[in-house]
């Protein structure tokens, strides 16, 4: 059935001295406050905008603003405090709603709209919004994962699309209006959220890094206490571990993180960044074991987990690292590389292996890294990864051969995943 208590994903926490993860919506807070205060609220919605940004966390924070019990809505500002909030934040409240896309499905299951075939329109999450609010003020329902909705799923879901029970509030949830079906898309007011700024990233990253060393901190004392032992600043147990975010990493990954903190925390780790240095090495010596690199990305992109968005973004940094490495060379090759920052020695070495390797003049460089950004335009598109990957060194390959024609075909050939 619909979820009561749905399993928390991957993002940041609750934080109540500011709308901690949505900073960079505030526009969006401002509407919705402007909306509630003229009592002019709309039954339907849909959020749009990348993965990792906070929709999700925005319609929770929102329905818990909903549902408080001791602020008004129009101030945006739950106590978290009250039975109310208390539920809202644990999941449990019996007036908000959650459906989203099991795992194991390609789409989210009819059922989950109007019950089993046994119980069509007498179980699902349309049979209990139809019902009366346990706390008699309003229904929430919070739908993720709509890029996921199929014909059957959203033909389910069309009454109450176009015409919502009394005090019911419904908030779709997906990437991009043209992964929306329109029988949807056009039943919903759409709210556009935009990618977070990379300070707010860095910014979260850093109070990432700071719950995460005092929970090693507080693990240490408990390890201390267990063994007897006083721990001081000489014998104290060390905190920082593969699994804390490197401070000195955080400007790089925020820089790469595409504004989404779900994105930033899949390159937090400091083993990845190691394999970027590796692969800009390889590159500049111009890929001379082909099938070994193919295979170790892959590897690094299936080390991120499941979910397509944390694989999309490895890909994409490898991507950008090349296409990076690629205008640094066609500046070298022009004579104008500007040799100064810290990390100049560390490029001078990889851009003279690379003027070595390849027959590029500062077009073709500059063209080779247009090239790439060709494809790095496709991961966005989410085609298919292995045949993008396979499809990118080999084109590298035929420049690095001196194909002149590997500089103007266009990737055209490889479509979306569905």
């Amino acid at each position: 059935m619909f979820e009561k208590n749905p399993q928390q994903k991957t993002g940041p926490s609750w934080n109540f001295m500011s709308w901690f993860g949505i900073e960079g919506h505030d526009e969006i807070v401002r509407r919705f406050q402007c909306a509630i205060a003229q009592g002019r609220i709309a039954s339907t919605f849909l959020f749009l905008g990348p993965s990792g940004i906070g929709k999700r966390m925005f319609a929770e924070r929102l329905a818990m603003t909903l549902q408080c019990e001791k602020n008004a809505p129009r101030l945006m500002e739950p106590c978290g405090k009250c039975m109310s909030c208390r539920q809202a934040m644990a999941h449990e409240h019996p007036d908000i709603l959650y459906v989203s896309k099991p795992e194991d499905r390609a789409f989210i299951p009819i059922d989950l709209f109007i019950g089993p075939k046994d119980a069509r329109r007498q179980m699902g999450l349309c049979s209990e919004l139809a019902k009366k609010p346990v706390y008699e003020k309003r229904k929430i329902a919070i739908i993720d994962d709509a890029d996921y909705f199929n014909l059957e799923g959203a033909n389910a879901m069309l009454k109450t699309l176009e015409e919502p029970p009394k005090n019911a509030i419904l908030i779709l949830i997906g990437t991009s209006a043209a992964r929306q079906l329109p029988t949807i898309r056009s039943r919903c007011q759409i709210l556009r959220f935009s990618p977070l700024d990379t300070v707010v990233v860095e910014s979260l990253l850093r109070q990432k890094r700071a719950e995460q060393l005092a929970l090693a901190e507080s693990a240490a004392e408990a390890v201390s206490t267990r063994k007897g032992t006083k721990r001081t600043a000489k014998t104290g147990v060390k905190t920082e571990s593969a699994d804390i975010i490197c401070e000195e990493l955080i400007p790089q990954i925020a820089a790469h993180s595409n504004g989404s903190i779900q994105e930033a925390l899949a390159l937090a780790d400091p083993a990845f960044w190691e394999f970027r240095k590796r692969f800009l090495q390889i590159l500049s010596e111009g890929i001379r074991e082909r099938n070994s690199i193919v295979s170790e990305i892959e590897h690094y992109i299936e080390s991120a987990g499941k979910v397509p968005a944390l694989r999309r973004a490895r890909l994409r940094v490898m991507l950008e690292t090349a296409a990076d490495l690629f205008r640094r060379l066609s500046f070298r090759l022009s004579g104008s590389y500007p040799a100064e920052g810290a990390a100049a020695e560390y490029w001078h070495d990889l851009l003279e292996t690379a003027v070595q390797t390849w027959p590029l003049d500062a077009e073709g460089a500059a063209n080779a890294a247009l090239k790439t950004a060709d494809y790095l335009e496709l991961v966005q598109r989410n085609v298919h990864q292995p045949t993008l990957l396979d499809a990118w060194i080999d084109e590298l390959l035929s420049i690095r051969a001196g194909d002149p024609a590997a500089l103007t075909f266009a990737p055209w050939g490889l479509n979306p995943d569905p």
